[in-house]
């Protein structure tokens, strides 16, 4: 005995017979023609016993590290690869002795979800959760370990307005102020990283790792991080005058207190450590200043989101709301004064 399931159905081109592993088992074959046992057909069923059976034994737990060991996820920046295991650990925690094969069942989503809302009061927070979980199984669904991905889309907490997330006047002057003892609220090393970071555009892995060398005459050019393109910066005379006004032309363009270059936590931590009380801006709002300043001085949507790497509709929004609508108070005040 084989324990070969075989099938004939009757449609309308005729008679096709289906090959089954077993009973309930999936199809390993079919023909129009009644088919023979063959060992290839013995072959194809004994492949599928073993992924059934791996498939049952398959937990979660397991299915993180075998992502971890991936391509895929070598591939990732390094950045990325800690931020990813923070969440691939907290995966485990709550569903890492679960079966796989219980996620292919509908009803996962609402325990997901359950999850994810264990950080309600974070937004981001939670909204990191699921995607993670659906990068997680996402990737088992692409290597043929389930089906379907069950926290694909869904529904995100957190609704920021893109439009509204750049430093305004007010903001400089708050970083730029004096304490009651004369002394600066925010040190001039880190006064200095959000003021090239807003006449730049720069993410803020790439701002602390700008070289000297990737500094021309006409453009600042480098290969960014996240998504290893091309950046050319237009050099401004703005931003030429406060290259020029660094005391070192070599290494890195940004230095700490210390005269080192910046890390990426390092410079997030002392921001967050040394920013105005009730600061409603981060250090990633201010490409949005630069998006702002380029909109400004007149440049297009398209040629915005090249050099910026956004969408041309992300910038109209920014445009919409920083730069027209301020052209319309100033034309009114120009009218009313009349």
């Amino acid at each position: 005995m084989t324990g070969l399931h075989i099938v004939r159905k009757r449609n309308a081109s005729g008679t096709t017979w289906y090959v089954y592993a077993w009973r309930g088992g999936p199809c390993i074959h079919r023909s129009h023609v009644r088919p023979v046992i063959t060992l290839d057909l013995l072959d194809r069923q004994r492949q599928a016993r073993m992924e059934t059976a791996r498939r049952d034994e398959l937990n979660i737990d397991r299915l993180v590290s075998e992502y971890c060991a991936s391509p895929e996820f070598g591939a990732l920046a390094a950045a990325t690869r800690r931020d990813y295991r923070l969440w691939l650990d907290r995966i485990s925690q709550r569903f890492g002795k679960a079966p796989l094969a219980a996620f292919a069942d509908p009803r996962i989503r609402g325990d997901i979800i359950a999850w994810r809302d264990t950080w309600a009061d974070r937004p981001r927070t939670a909204d990191k959760a699921s995607v993670m979980m659906a990068t997680l199984l996402g990737w088992a669904v692409e290597r043929a370990m389930l089906p379907v991905n069950h926290a694909a889309r869904i529904r995100q907490l957190h609704r920021a307005n893109l439009s509204d997330q750049v430093w305004e006047d007010r903001h400089w002057h708050a970083v730029r102020a004096l304490d009651s003892e004369g002394q600066p609220v925010v040190p001039a090393h880190v006064v200095r990283a959000l003021e090239l970071a807003s006449m730049t555009g720069l993410r803020l892995g790439d701002l602390v790792r700008l070289t000297w060398a990737e500094v021309g005459d006409k453009a600042i050019i480098l290969t960014t991080r996240k998504r290893g393109g091309r950046a050319v910066i237009p050099v401004y005379p703005e931003l030429r005058a406060w290259l020029d006004a660094l005391p070192h032309r070599s290494g890195p363009v940004l230095l700490n207190s210390r005269g080192k270059a910046w890390t990426e936590s390092g410079l997030e931590t002392v921001w967050q450590r040394t920013k105005p009380k009730e600061f409603d801006r981060r250090i990633h709002d201010l490409r949005g200043t630069y998006v702002t300043w380029l909109a400004v001085k007149g440049l297009t949507d398209e040629e915005i989101a090249r050099i910026v790497g956004w969408t041309a509709k992300r910038i109209a929004a920014i445009r919409a709301r920083y730069v027209d609508e301020a052209r319309v108070v100033v034309s009114l005040v120009d009218r009313l004064s009349a």
